[in-house]
């Protein structure tokens, strides 16, 4: 029975991937390197430091490059991918418990949640910032779900990326996968999810099947929880 649905964001709940690639062209152009589609299939990963690093941006200007995203980035406007309010609605009702565990940082995360209006139904929150280890090591999984005071194999991960499957199977939590806008398809297709799902509504389902309303599992707003 799945007690705790946990979430990644970019990609998987809020349609970032056009967004993120036009951030990454204006940010590599900054430093005068060229940056393409082509570029962004190859070099894409949830770990945007894989990133800079295939592209041959030096480590001492990784900083640098990280404010001049979030600057981008800060100029667009990322709408929620179809179904994820829904999806969210159904968990809330059914008492499931709500997580994210995302690579992206605090402010913008937290920003986008209030944005949408899902962060009073989100329990538990876990950002890139959180934990020194980056996706897919299990750490952040590791963190929610200890937050969450519920045992690893009642909880689901649900993302759009490789990294995301293998952070899930690490943690001994159910993978899966909602292929998404970002050029990791195959890739994550590659990673064997335990669960691969067509749309978030389609996850709304699985979820559904696979859980049952849990006195005193009420959300709580965490995204401003004053977390270091």
């Amino acid at each position: 029975m799945i007690r705790a649905a946990l979430f990644d964001w970019d990609g998987t709940l809020a349609d970032t991937a056009e967004a993120s690639y036009r951030c990454y062209v204006r940010t590599f152009a900054a430093f005068g390197i060229a940056f393409d589609r082509e570029i962004y299939a190859s070099s894409y990963s949830p770990n945007w430091y894989h990133t800079f690093r295939t592209l041959g941006l030096p480590e001492h200007r990784w900083p640098e490059a990280d404010e001049a995203w979030l600057r981008n980035f800060a100029d667009e406007t990322v709408d929620l991918i179809d179904g994820a309010r829904e999806l969210f609605e159904t968990l809330d009702e059914r008492g499931v418990a709500i997580g994210i565990v995302t690579s992206g940082t605090r402010d913008r995360v937290r920003r986008e949640l209030e944005v949408h209006g899902l962060a009073p139904r989100v329990r538990e929150c876990v950002f890139g910032t959180d934990v020194a280890e980056k996706k897919p090591h299990p750490a952040a999984l590791q963190l929610c779900i200890d937050r969450l005071g519920v045992e690893p194999s009642t909880a689901a991960y649900i993302g759009d990326s490789p990294e995301d499957i293998q952070m899930a199977r690490a943690a001994g939590v159910l993978s899966i996968a909602v292929p998404g806008g970002y050029p990791n398809r195959e890739a994550l297709l590659a990673a064997q999810p335990d669960i691969l799902a067509s749309s978030l509504h389609d996850v709304a389902r699985i979820i559904g099947e696979r859980s049952r309303p849990v006195e005193g599992m009420r959300p709580r707003l965490s995204a401003n929880d004053g977390r270091p």
